[in-house]
């Protein structure tokens, strides 16, 4: 009977995050901070990094390639860090415009290039996913970032905030995917004194937000703290301490997911629909597996 291996508490599995970021700012060192790793990308970010690391690949088929090698030959390594996703972006539209027989991406027409390339994307995931079942290793993805105007449906104008620098279409796929979405920045404060105009300072301090605010996107499932210094021990303690929440995770999928929606009008509908569901995670549940089937 089923009943009879029913588990209850906590399970721990090996970490599967995304850290991105202003140039500079400390993530590949985030990423070096974690158990016995190998980096996968171009080595500009790891230069001054005492850390293993792979090639340089040439074309997406060395991404996979791998990637697949690591959950197939034995080897110590215990953490996968990929850096970076926007470095590795022009790899995958290049092997698509290959096997379309096309000389950029847009040439498909409509936006079917970045479509196709979804494909791609969806193929290193499953890999990766299969590294971390496999193998139990921690995935770290990183990206850069850039400032972006956000159409915030439930907002009367948009607004300007700090997003993944990846195709609309992708990022929308990675954030889904992982567990947390990690905003990495300079720790700022902003202080206004009478009309003289607003001045921003800080120490240098590099934290990580784990939570979307207007400024930036993040996420997590892990029931984290809103900010978190810049370094893996942190982020792990953190982990150990913290209670997830159901119905914030669920609503920070259905987000995601809205975010990806072309068509206003459904936008819109699909971004009433979720206000009016409120904290009902059933009902959000229920909206979540709409979503997914309808942008599937």
């Amino acid at each position: 009977m089923l009943l009879k291996n029913v588990t209850k508490g906590k399970i721990d599995v090996p970490h599967f995050v995304l850290v991105f970021g202003p140039d500079g700012v400390g993530k590949s060192s985030f990423g070096a901070g974690a158990p016995s790793v190998i980096f996968l990308g171009t080595e500009e970010g790891t230069s001054n990094l005492d850390v293993a690391r792979f090639p340089a690949p040439n074309k997406f088929s060395d991404v996979v390639q791998a990637i697949e090698e690591l959950s197939k030959e034995n080897h110590d390594y215990k953490t996968l860090v990929v850096d970076s996703l926007d470095w590795l972006e022009p790899l995958v539209w290049s092997a698509v415009c290959t096997e379309g027989g096309q000389k950029s991406i847009e040439d498909f027409g409509y936006g079917k290039g970045y479509v196709l390339a979804l494909k791609k994307w969806q193929e290193m995931i499953g890999a990766l996913k299969v590294l971390r079942a496999q193998k139990k290793m921690n995935i770290v993805l990183i990206a850069h970032s850039h400032v972006k105007v956000f159409n915030d449906p439930s907002q009367p104008a948009s607004y300007d905030r700090y997003q993944l620098k990846l195709n609309d279409k992708a990022a929308a796929l990675f954030r889904e995917a992982v567990d947390a979405v990690l905003f990495a920045n300079y720790e700022t404060f902003v202080k206004k004194e009478g009309n003289a105009k607003a001045k921003a300072f800080g120490d240098g301090a590099r934290v990580i937000f784990t939570e979307r605010r207007p400024a930036f996107d993040a996420k997590n499932r892990m029931g984290l703290p809103f900010q978190i210094p810049l370094s893996w021990a942190d982020y792990v303690s953190a982990c150990s301490a913290s209670s997830p929440d159901q119905t914030k995770i669920i609503k920070s999928d259905i987000s995601d997911l809205i975010e990806t929606v072309t068509d206003k009008s459904l936008k819109e509908i699909m971004q009433k629909t979720f206000l009016e569901a409120g904290e009902n995670v059933e009902q959000l549940k229920v909206i979540l597996n709409r979503i997914r089937t309808r942008l599937s």
